[in-house]
Formats: structure tokens, sequence, C-alpha cells
């Protein structure tokens, strides 16, 4: 990063908050328990990827992406953050037929979870 800076270069970080590894070596049922994704297959496993969703309903969730988000921009000096898979974030139903998905508190497709996670990701690294 620095070698970059000392060219003019900005960096920016290709950052993946949407899905994690499904492996037994990462976050997955790390505690014995779907603590950093949904417990529900529909909510919580993305079959594109054959990787987990993280629940972005739980603070913990929510304040560890946003740390890790903060890390790279404070310590690494990262300029910014392209946020990988947005849309497989913030819609319920991406790639995924009737009845393969869980409708919102509202009966609408929109994860509204994910969205306020990207909101809250926003007001605090902006």
């Amino acid at each position: 990063v620095a070698a970059a800076h000392d060219a003019g270069i900005n960096v920016i970080l290709d950052w993946v908050p949407g899905h994690f590894p499904s492996d037994a070596y990462g976050l997955a049922n790390f505690d014995g328990t779907a603590l950093y994704e949904y417990a529900d297959p529909r909510e919580g496993y993305h079959q594109d990827w054959n990787t987990l969703i993280y629940n972005y309903g739980r603070h913990e969730v929510r304040n560890y992406l946003a740390g890790n988000a903060l890390y790279w921009l404070e310590r690494f000096g990262i300029d910014a953050l392209r946020v990988d898979a947005v849309a497989s974030m913030i819609y319920r139903d991406y790639s995924r037929a009737d009845g393969e998905w869980v409708p919102n508190y509202y009966g609408g497709n929109e994860n509204l979870e994910a969205i306020a996670f990207l909101r809250y990701t926003n007001q605090t690294i902006g």
C-alpha cells in the first residue's frame, strides 16, 4: 500500500462482507451454533458460491464486519472499499426460486438487516 501511495496510486480493496466460507476452518458454526450466519439455510446459505451469509441482524456480526472495514482502512491505509456482491446481500430472493427464501418482516424481498448494516458501516467509516 505504501509503495502504491508513493507512486501516486490510491488503493481500493475488494471487501467481501456478503458471504463467507462454509468450511470447518473459519466462522461457520464457530461455537457450534449459527453464530455469524443465519440458522435457516434459506437465509444463511448461498448456493451459487457454496458459502454462508452473514446474519446482519446480530449486533456482534455488524460490529465484527464494520471493525474489519475500519481495520483495513486505518491499519493498512487502504483508500476505499469496493463491496462485493451487494445485490446478493440486499435481496433475500437473489438467485433463489420461490420457496427458497424467507420474506422480510413486511413480506418483501429486501434484506432490511443487510441494508441497515451497509448504512451503519458507511456511517462508521465515513
